[in-house]
């Protein structure tokens, strides 16, 4: 089964070169044992992989081109399409022998399978790169903060506040909403104590 951040890698590695999380694709390229790039993309060496021209930032171009290459390393029977059972196979095999814990695997597979079937536009069971391309290419535009058409290691960084559990009072990124805490709770408008 897959872990959370393998999953993550499917449809991150549509964040083409760079945001952060569809696990497999956001691994290392060939030649890079498991477990490496358990960062995910920004953090390890898949970043610096795809920064073709090593300047520290990858453009959409380098991006779409290390993106293709994970997408053929996928597709092991070379047919232009990867299959739910080859995204697994992948992601167990870089996993090296790694089981996650029961309950990971579940989620995992769930949000695998969503994203999949996000990605297979035409819902024949097999994603393209064709079909990855446009939310990849959104990814990129969404993490490309700045606008210059480049990701740095620090735009394709995961955001990590904005997927953590939120207690009550706490906003997206974790901030803190309402009254301070330990202040008392004000009465509604037109209430009195």
């Amino acid at each position: 089964m897959m872990t959370k951040s393998r999953l993550a890698l499917l449809g991150g590695a549509a964040l083409l070169a760079a945001a952060a999380a569809v696990p497999a694709f956001a691994q290392p390229g060939p030649g890079a044992g498991p477990g490496r790039g358990q960062g995910g993309f920004a953090a390890g060496e898949a970043f610096a992989r795809a920064d073709a021209n090593n300047d520290g930032r990858v453009t959409l171009e380098e991006g779409r081109a290390w993106l293709r290459a994970r997408f053929a390393e996928v597709d092991t029977n070379r047919d232009g399409g990867v299959t739910i059972e080859e995204f697994r196979a992948f992601a167990q095999a870089r996993m090296g022998g790694r089981t996650p814990p029961a309950e990971a695997q579940g989620r995992a597979e769930q949000r695998g399978q969503g994203m999949f079937r996000a990605l297979d536009a035409n819902s024949d069971g097999r994603v393209t790169f064709e079909e990855m391309q446009p939310f990849a290419e959104a990814m990129f535009r969404a993490r490309d903060t700045n606008g210059d058409g480049a990701l740095t290691r620090q735009e394709a960084m995961p955001r990590r506040g904005s997927h953590q559990h939120r207690g009550p009072g706490m906003g997206p990124g974790g901030e803190r909403r309402g009254p301070p805490a330990g202040a008392p709770a004000q009465p509604p408008a037109g209430q009195s104590n």
